[in-house]
């Protein structure tokens, strides 16, 4: 009498585990990647914003002393997880000093470093943004 086989055997159903557990945790670091990116590119652009905003409204005074970028964007919100941005500099080259965001997030702000813009140790130093 032949026996036939009623299911899959313990050895394949933990292959296939094993297999979807590996994809998972790539997809989840993939995932994480990405928010940091994007978290770093939010306060790039929030950034940029309190340098337009501070050259373009009076005599740019502004930035010759520190600034709390949200007084200057008119109270919005912090992006990115960050606690504090201060805009600090002359006309001619601005930082922006970013406080309370992760290390991982402060890695994918480094990473976007070039051209016109730096960024050190959550320091945004704006290169040709000069009236």
């Amino acid at each position: 009498m032949k026996k036939t086989e009623a299911g899959r055997s313990m050895i394949e159903m933990l292959g296939v585990l094993a297999i979807i557990g590996v994809l998972s945790i790539g997809g989840l670091a993939g995932y994480t990647m990405a928010m940091n990116r994007h978290r770093a590119n939010t306060i790039l652009d929030y950034a940029s914003r309190c340098v337009v905003v501070a050259q373009t409204t009076g005599d740019g005074s502004t930035l010759g002393t520190e600034t709390n970028c949200q007084t200057i964007l008119d109270g919005e919100t912090l992006p990115g997880g960050a606690t504090a941005m201060t805009l600090g500099g002359d006309i001619d080259q601005p930082t922006v000093t970013v406080e309370g965001i992760s290390e991982k997030v402060e890695e994918a702000m480094d990473n976007r470093s070039g051209g016109t813009v730096n960024i050190s140790g959550g320091v945004i130093t704006f290169n040709s943004y000069a009236s």
